[in-house]
């Protein structure tokens, strides 16, 4: 084979480090999407994962749990179930909340809410349209890491990891004992 094939080039390409780190950050970033759609298609809903942030919902869901949602017609909720759906007021603000009450007049869809954790039922009734699904299962308290990194300290504690895996790259492409053949 020449040695200037395209194969020897890829390899040539793949020692360098920066080559490298581009590589795996491509990797993370499409495995990560490319999961979440997957999801979004298996499970029927544009947010399939969600972290739960209040503490409405105590003792069934805690603040940090990964909750798992599905999307399902909106005729088929009955009282009891666990609802996400849009706030009536904000509507890109996700609520996770029990359903008490569902009012169907023939034309228009509604549920009445309530957080387990809360002395009141919500002062509100959710359209049929601001259903987001239902509850399928959590994953207890993961989703503390993600509503942290949400924050100043998170963004900076990415920049510092980011930097961290270029250096370490860099140094071992540098190093006698880190050269590769």
């Amino acid at each position: 084979m020449p040695k200037n094939s395209s194969a020897s080039k890829a390899m040539r390409a793949l020692k360098n480090p920066t080559v490298r780190v581009l590589i795996l950050i491509i990797i993370l970033f499409a495995a990560t999407y490319g999961g979440v759609e997957v999801m979004r298609l298996a499970l029927q809903t544009d947010s399939p994962l969600m972290v739960v942030s209040s503490g409405s919902m105590v003792p069934v869901l805690n603040v940090g749990d990964i909750i798992i949602v599905r999307g399902v017609d909106p005729h088929t909720i009955t009282v009891g179930t666990i609802i996400i759906f849009h706030s009536p007021y904000e509507y890109d603000l996700p609520i996770v909340h029990r359903v008490v009450a569902v009012l169907n007049n023939g034309s228009s869809l509604f549920f009445e809410t309530k957080g387990d954790h809360n002395e009141i039922q919500d002062g509100w009734r959710v359209p049929a349209e601001n259903l987001i699904g239902v509850y399928v299962m959590k994953i207890p308290y993961i989703g503390l890491i993600s509503l942290e990194l949400r924050g100043p300290l998170g963004v900076t504690l990415i920049i510092l990891l980011v930097a961290l895996i270029i250096a370490v790259e860099y140094s071992e492409s540098k190093s006698p004992s880190g050269k590769r053949k």
